[in-house]
């Protein structure tokens, strides 16, 4: 049997021995846990909490072994919902980091994945060689795309589930 470790959990003044084993499984079912709750604002609680119930279920073993410790995970069962619908996905958009006029080429550096100087080059020289047309849709689109704050914003909302 492997040299038992401590294990401290929120909610509980004692440490709990337990075998690296133990250990490493409960670690994968709190980071399973933080994964689900990723776009829930109350995760860090929720977390908090399970660590508190898995301590009150910890006070009856010496020490836990990794078998033991899946069970009583198995009891408090998988955390979260998994969300059913697909994520977003790209989406055009104006974003106001890094903006010059707009946005614009902000939100389609975003969009396909491109290098915002290279799409602004690319912008620019379009402009030119159009003779200016370019700038009649670039007007429309300053007035009918959604504005997003930041690059950050911008891949969370891309990355969080599609409202229904």
């Amino acid at each position: 049997m492997a040299e038992p470790i401590s294990l401290r959990l929120t909610g509980h003044a004692a440490a709990f021995p337990a075998t690296p084993d133990a250990r490493d499984t409960l670690r994968r079912y709190l980071d399973d846990a933080r994964a689900r709750l990723r776009f829930d604002p109350d995760a860090d609680e929720i977390v908090r909490d399970l660590e508190s119930a898995i301590g009150d279920r910890l006070s009856t073993h010496d020490v836990l072994t990794g078998t033991q410790m899946t069970a009583i995970l198995a009891d408090l069962g998988p955390v979260g919902v998994a969300h059913s619908s697909p994520p977003r996905g790209r989406f055009l958009c104006r974003i106001q980091e890094k903006q010059w006029f707009g946005g614009i080429c902000g939100g389609l550096s975003a969009y396909g994945d491109f290098s915002l100087d290279w799409t602004r080059t690319i912008a620019l020289a379009l402009l030119v060689f159009t003779g200016g047309l370019l700038a009649i849709p670039y007007l429309v689109l300053l007035f009918v795309l959604p504005v997003v704050p930041t690059f950050a914003e911008y891949e969370r909302q891309r990355d969080s589930p599609a409202v229904a």
